[in-house]
């Protein structure tokens, strides 16, 4: 009886209650509290952009959405329209991705604020967006019959050079 039954000793009890799954979870959470406060920082960002999209109004979830159809609209007949319906209730667009679209309007008055925006929001872009620009504004430059369109577009080309 005393082969099968011996008494532990105190190290070897502490060594099983160390490997029980209570002293796990205690670790578990222990490591948990000391993470670092970037990944706290961080999931409050997310949280903070989640909220502000939820409570900014139905108007931005329905102004991405006609972004998005009008992103699947390129090339297609009823383009035109979508874009000057689009801008007619939101403005231009900030990004310079939806920008690059306003590039192909038929309107002067919407190619030039495009031109415009597009001067004043430069330095945030990246530089792909910064070379699909360039691509989409000498296209523009060179496909144009419009002179004055023309000239606009070589003289904001030569200014944002970079």
């Amino acid at each position: 009886m005393s082969e099968e039954r011996r008494k532990l000793s105190w190290r070897e009890i502490d060594k099983l209650k160390d490997s029980s799954g209570l002293a796990k979870l205690r670790r578990k959470l222990e490591k948990g509290e000391r993470t670092p406060l970037k990944e706290d920082k961080k999931a409050k960002e997310r949280y903070l952009k989640e909220l502000e999209k939820l409570f900014s109004g139905k108007g931005n979830g329905e102004k991405e959405d006609f972004l998005n159809k009008l992103h699947q609209s390129t090339g297609k007949r009823d383009f035109q329209k979508l874009l000057l319906e689009f801008y007619k209730k939101f403005g231009l667009p900030d990004s310079a991705r939806d920008l690059i679209l306003f590039l192909d309007a038929e309107s002067k008055e919407i190619l030039y604020q495009t031109l415009e925006k597009i001067k004043e929001r430069f330095s945030e872009f990246n530089l792909s967006e910064k070379q699909g620009i360039f691509a989409k504004l000498k296209a523009l430059q060179l496909s144009t019959k419009d002179e004055a369109l023309a000239y606009k577009t070589e003289k904001l080309l030569k200014e944002l050079s970079f």
